[in-house]
């Protein structure tokens, strides 16, 4: 696994031991020469700290995406040169339906981003707002280290639903606004997904104003177009 200089947060990480073992064992168990299994195995546990979720880890876009051929594009250029994008700080959020392959287009930059030694975070808003809601003290500042630290931080389904009420709404924003900030000082990426034409909507009065002019001097919003191809 890769070297860190923060804790992992336990809070934010949805990969099950089980699961996990099986993978490994089943890389063990394989014909591969030797020093394959090794770079495999390397691969898995970077996924899996990484938050990856384990259906996209087998899952490549140049043989699986099947939807916009600009965010097929948008994914070539981001990866094109991942130290680039890295030392820039290049953030993106991507913007469309359901079943476009925002999700698989994150899930594959942030495998990219691990192969090269990156540290990575995938996460979701409904699993931030859980974490800030109800973890404990020490959960809760593990947590906002890793968001604030990890080298390529995803935040996925980044949509109002998770909005419960303003007081959820209040102490999320406080939050958000203060790793956005972090991140934008220190030019660290951030890639976004949402199925909303306005991601801070559900925020309200100067917090959603402050988060709102970080995204836009930040974060370039891409729209994704199409129908969903988990349809077709």
């Amino acid at each position: 696994m890769a070297n860190l200089d923060f804790s992992r947060s336990k809070a934010l990480n949805n990969i099950p031991i089980r699961k996990l073992k099986i993978y490994l064992d089943s890389i063990d168990g394989s014909n591969d020469p030797a020093d394959v299994k090794m770079y495999k195995k390397i691969a898995i546990n970077r996924y899996a700290e990484s938050n990856i979720p384990i259906e996209y880890w087998s899952i490549k876009m140049e043989d699986d995406f099947k939807g916009d051929t600009r965010l097929f594009q948008k994914y070539q250029e981001y990866i094109s040169d991942i130290n680039a994008t890295y030392v820039n700080g290049t953030s993106i959020c991507l913007a469309g339906g359901h079943g476009l392959g925002k999700t698989m287009a994150v899930t594959c930059v942030l495998k990219k981003c691990c192969q090269k030694g990156f540290s990575c975070l995938y996460s979701t808003l409904g699993d931030i707002v859980n974490t800030v809601m109800q973890a404990s003290g020490e959960d809760r500042y593990l947590a906002r280290r890793e968001l604030v630290m990890v080298d390529f931080l995803v935040i996925d389904e980044f949509d109002p639903r998770f909005m419960t009420n303003d007081n959820v709404a209040d102490l999320y924003a406080r939050s958000l606004e203060n790793v956005f900030r972090t991140r934008s000082q220190n030019k660290q990426p951030v890639i976004m997904c949402t199925n909303s034409p306005n991601p801070v909507e559900s925020f309200k009065g100067n917090l959603r104003e402050s988060i709102d002019s970080l995204m836009q001097g930040y974060i370039e919003v891409f729209p994704v177009l199409g129908k969903d191809f988990r349809k077709k």
